[in-house]
């Protein structure tokens, strides 16, 4: 127990130093990037790194979701041919789903299928190389997570990156007249490459993983099993928080693409937090949930506190300085300051119910999460194609809202038929 209490008390920090550093490096870096390329060209950039994160939750299958589930328990038995056989079946796996994926979106970039202009490619053409890359470092931060490394797991995302890329965008700008969006892609992937060797390595030197794995099929089909559903949730909560910005880029002018990105980063740190605090709890719920159900419940009921506190305080303070924050990225963003006023609730809703979609999946609930995430999605999606034409904007960030509070209310009607069971 004193074991514990030194964990979270120590990873109370890590989260608070993830929060706010990482907010503020990523906010550095989407306003440096803001202001070297035009509203489209961000846009642009936007959606590809959306796209590109969509593909490597896909490839994954899940693996990265489970694996505290899972490799909390090995890691505690020192099993690292056990993780290593875990890690390797999804490598495995992602690898060639990500040629396929990488693949077709050359296909489609050549016939010029994902852009309206006939002489240009998608920056997405160019971004989906890291698809891969994107995918193992998620798994290797999940590893490190489930070994309770959460200062190494957590901060060289959160942090480390966008502060290099914010770097990098600036030592660009001084050495190219014309920055290209083609470029700071280039550059992003050879940095979010380097984190990743540096966390292959501190595998290794903490004896977690192995070069040399026991392989076991059965175990790995039964894992699969259990992380799809896990895959296709998480699929579909980014796909519903990035409807908006995709349905925009179809069906509203070019540059209000980038003035919600703007807004949609701003409000980004609720999830964000949310995320965080799971990540600090995870380890542990995947460690007593079947061993000691009623300390596993207690630490949900913790954790879903400190997600509810931490959530309310930073909606309130993005509210306060809403259009101080926007104001940074330029005048032309002062327009989607009604739509972060709407987005922040709803985020702060999604927040709060992710983490008992969590405590759900990992009770055996995948699927019916799964459904309520489709549910949202659909609603979404009609929302956007009813309230952008008239609403821009402000329809986008409508049909969030919409659909989130819907899905809030599916997740914790099950949580609460659950526990009266």
């Amino acid at each position: 127990m004193q074991e514990q209490s030194r964990y979270l008390s120590q990873g109370a920090w890590v989260l608070v130093c993830s929060i706010v550093l990482g907010y503020a490096a990523d906010y550095a870096f989407n306003l440096t990037l803001s202001q070297h390329l035009a509203a489209h060209q961000y846009g642009d950039y936007k959606v590809a790194y959306t796209l590109t994160t969509l593909a490597s939750v896909l490839v994954l299958l899940g693996g990265d979701r489970l694996a505290p589930r899972i490799l909390s328990k090995y890691i505690a038995d020192k099993d690292n041919s056990a993780v290593s056989c875990y890690l390797a079946s999804y490598i495995k796996r992602a690898l060639i789903l990500s040629i396929l994926i990488i693949f077709l979106v050359w296909l489609l970039s050549y016939l010029h299928v994902i852009h309206f202009d006939a002489e240009d490619h998608h920056a997405l053409a160019i971004m989906i190389v890291a698809v891969p890359i994107i995918a193992l470092g998620a798994l290797l931060s999940r590893t490190l997570q489930s070994a309770r490394l959460l200062a190494f797991s957590n901060l060289p995302w959160r942090v480390v990156l966008p502060a290099l890329k914010t770097g990098a965008v600036l030592i660009l700008a001084q050495l190219y007249i014309d920055m290209s969006v083609e470029l700071i892609i280039v550059t992003g992937i050879i940095i979010v490459t380097v984190i990743v060797v540096w966390q292959i390595w501190l595998l290794f030197q903490k004896n977690i993983v192995t070069l040399t794995p026991v392989e076991s099929d059965a175990s790995q089909h039964a894992f699969l099993k259990r992380s799809i559903p896990m895959m296709l949730a998480m699929l579909v909560t980014l796909m519903l928080n990035q409807a908006d910005i995709l349905m925009l880029e179809w069906l509203a002018y070019e540059h209000s693409v980038g003035h919600f990105a703007a807004a949609n980063t701003l409000v980004h740190i609720i999830p964000v937090a949310q995320v965080t605090i799971a990540s600090l709890f995870l380890p542990l719920l995947g460690k007593y949930l079947e061993s000691n159900y009623p300390q596993a419940l207690a630490l949900f009921k913790q954790a879903r506190l400190i997600t509810l506190i931490i959530t309310v305080s930073v909606g309130l303070g993005l509210w306060l300085f809403s259009s101080t924050l926007l104001s940074l990225f330029g005048k032309g963003y002062l327009d989607a300051q009604t739509t972060m006023m709407i987005l922040i609730p709803a985020y702060a809703l999604n927040a709060f119910a992710a983490l008992t979609a969590t405590w759900l999946q990992y009770s055996g609930h995948g699927k019916q999460i799964v459904h309520f995430g489709l549910l949202a999605l659909c609603i979404n999606v009609i929302a956007n194609l009813l309230l952008i034409p008239k609403f821009g904007l402000t329809g986008a960030a409508l049909a969030t809202a919409l659909s989130h509070c819907v899905e809030c209310c599916c997740v914790n009607s099950l949580s609460l038929n659950k526990a009266e069971n």
